[in-house]
């Protein structure tokens, strides 16, 4: 029994890691020793547990349900030896993926006071416009802008961001004064990557929706604000980016009487996490911030 309750840990570890090399150095083993083990394993209950390829590795259905046990397995032990030592101090790694443009956003400040709270976990925090992948980096929670595509993970809003409209005074003064969101069909959109070709405007109940035109797009929410100053069109950019940009006249505030959509941003992080991973706590700690 001992030496399964050790092979379901490795187990449990290779499939977080995704491979055989990710749970040895994790667990500080040889990757043979992290094969033998699980193949030891799969020979002592009589059934693959995994599906092995050169690119990589994934749980049989008789993996699935052994991974969720082993991982139950594990927090209960966690939570065991956490009451017998008489304290809950968290320790081990966390990694966290982050649009760029949030970096002076209220939740890096969030983050912060999670870490002073938690100061045993090495967080590394890794601030990209890119989406990161989050089996293939090694992401534990990932924070996202914008819609979701389907997927397997778990996600969670975390709250609704504001827009502002703007653009430079120069550019703003080649053309007549809007009134109405259909007034800049013919202004240049400066776009992002990432994000739909579309804005929806509120006012008083009412919702256009505008499909964007523009010569010039960015993977960076930041470059789109330099874009903006720079008098090449107009931006919706995430209100903190541009406060002191529309303070000093730098940038104008475009159809003030209408709202840009909020854009929702979520937490998304894998199905099979444990209460007492570190993952849960920040998400925990967010939930009741």
């Amino acid at each position: 029994m001992i030496d399964d309750l050790k092979a379901m840990a490795i187990f449990a570890e290779t499939v977080k890691k995704g491979s055989f090399r990710g749970a040895a150095t994790a667990l500080n083993l040889s990757p043979s020793v992290v094969s033998y083990q699980i193949s030891q394993l799969e020979e002592r209950l009589g059934t693959t547990l995994l599906y092995r390829s050169t690119r990589k590795l994934s749980k049989t259905t008789e993996g699935e349900i052994l991974y969720n046990h082993a991982i139950e397995m594990l927090d209960q032990a966690e939570l065991g030896l956490n009451k017998v030592s008489g304290h809950n101090l968290a320790t081990g790694k966390l990694n966290i993926t982050l649009p760029l443009s949030m970096t002076s956003d209220i939740i890096t400040k969030q983050i912060a006071d999670f870490s002073k709270l938690n100061p045993e976990i090495e967080m590394h925090v890794m601030y990209s416009d890119t989406r990161m992948d989050l089996t293939a980096d090694g992401i534990d929670l990932a924070f996202r802008m914008g819609s979701l595509p389907d997927s397997s993970l778990n996600a969670r809003k975390i709250a609704d961001k504001s827009r502002t409209l703007a653009c430079s005074p120069e550019y703003y003064a080649k053309h007549p004064e809007p009134k109405c969101p259909e007034d800049l069909i013919d202004w240049n959109w400066i776009k992002h990557d990432m994000l739909p070709g579309m804005r929806t405007f509120v006012k008083d109940g009412k919702t256009v929706d505008m499909e964007l035109k523009g010569n010039i797009s960015a993977n960076s929410a930041e470059a789109m604000v330099k874009f903006a100053l720079y008098g090449l069109g107009i931006s919706t950019a995430a209100h903190w980016l541009i406060k002191e940009e529309l303070a000093d006249g730098r940038l104008v505030r475009v159809l003030p009487d209408w709202e840009v959509q909020k854009m929702p941003l979520y937490a998304v992080w894998h199905g099979n996490i444990t209460e007492c991973s570190n993952t849960r706590r920040l998400l925990d700690f967010l939930k009741n911030y």
